[in-house]
């Protein structure tokens, strides 16, 4: 998941001096003002979190071409944002790009190999969930160590459980006595009356011969998002990177395409009977667009940047404004110089 520091290109510095030159001009009249020196940012980290910002809204709105013109555009100014370069290979698998996926792959991978593996995670896992075709047969796998994951729905406003939720648990008890071995984890918060779905959910299945030490409750998610990153970091701490994910159909693929995304592999999953017939089908690539989105979330990667204030003009101590080097000076009427 991402933890990237940005990084910064330096734009050019033009520095416009008044000339004290005054032709044809009174030698006791005083000297035309010149104005205050005014700093724009021209090219600036501004500009690229702007476009950033606009890509991730092209992307949510499944506009894979127009969001990597504006990760084209961003690159150009920051050419070693990690964040972008990891959305450009993720969305150009989507827009059937490999050369564009592959070049910001390499490129990331020599500037931050933990965030190349993110991105390929994401293209991976996408691609593997779109493919799951839902089963209400418990899995069948071999991997060990390896967990079941059961993924709650939201309970009533008394806090009782939703009839989905009592499916999903009952697919899960039938995966457990298929794989007697492995640790269950119910995950779930929102809680109703005082009680989290992932409580509701643990006292189900000790209710019905589950022994307490093989559950272990993760309570704090409110989304997919949430189950599959608080769900790792728990995963994590037993060293289980492989999980049997037991949802609904109409919410594996998702599931597991955020799952994969947080460094969890999804190697078998079970569902529910809900809506069966209406999920058999896999993806389309038009339909991965949702999963892909929501998997960058589950990543880590920022739906958005801040935009960057003004820079500071205080006076320094060559008795020009302060500013960084992302700047370029105007002349007193505020028209912008020329760089060179």
């Amino acid at each position: 998941m991402f933890s990237l520091a940005r990084a910064t290109t330096l734009g050019t510095v033009v520095l416009a001096a008044a000339a004290s030159l005054a032709i044809d001009a009174q030698p006791s009249g005083p000297l035309p003002p010149t104005g205050p020196v005014v700093v724009v940012n021209s090219a600036t980290e501004a500009d690229a979190a702007t476009l950033y910002n606009s890509a991730q809204a092209r992307f949510a709105a499944h506009d894979a071409t127009g969001g990597l013109a504006d990760l084209e555009r961003v690159l150009a100014i920051t050419p070693n944002d990690a964040e972008a370069l990891a959305l450009q290979a993720i969305w150009a698998e989507q827009a059937n790009d490999p050369d564009t996926r592959d070049a910001a792959l390499n490129h990331l991978a020599n500037l931050d190999p933990a965030a190349a593996q993110t991105a390929r995670d994401v293209i991976n896992g996408v691609d593997a969930a779109a493919r799951i075709v839902p089963s209400t047969s418990p899995a069948v796998v071999a991997a060990s160590p390896i967990a079941i994951v059961i993924l709650g729905h939201g309970l009533r406003e008394d806090g009782t459980m939703a009839p989905e939720l009592v499916k999903r648990l009952t697919a899960g008890l039938a995966q457990a006595y298929a794989n007697p071995g492995a640790p269950i984890y119910v995950s779930g918060g929102a809680p109703k009356r005082g009680i989290t779905e992932a409580a509701a959910m643990q006292q189900w299945l000790l209710d019905h011969g589950v022994p307490e030490s093989r559950i272990t409750s993760e309570d704090r998610s409110t989304s997919t998002v949430a189950n599959a990153q608080n769900t790792t970091r728990l995963l994590q701490q037993e060293g289980i990177d492989d999980v049997i994910l037991v949802t609904s159909p109409s919410h594996v693929r998702r599931a597991a395409a955020n799952f994969a995304a947080t460094g969890t592999l999804v190697v078998g999953t079970t569902t529910t009977d809900t809506d069966l017939a209406a999920f058999l089908a896999p993806y389309t690539k038009a339909q991965q667009a949702g999963l892909r989105l929501e998997a960058t979330r589950a990543a880590g990667i920022p739906k958005s940047k801040q935009v960057p204030g003004p820079p500071a003009t205080g006076t320094g101590s060559d008795g020009f404004p302060e500013a960084d080097l992302l700047s370029t000076f105007t002349g007193g009427s505020g028209s912008l110089m020329p760089s060179e």
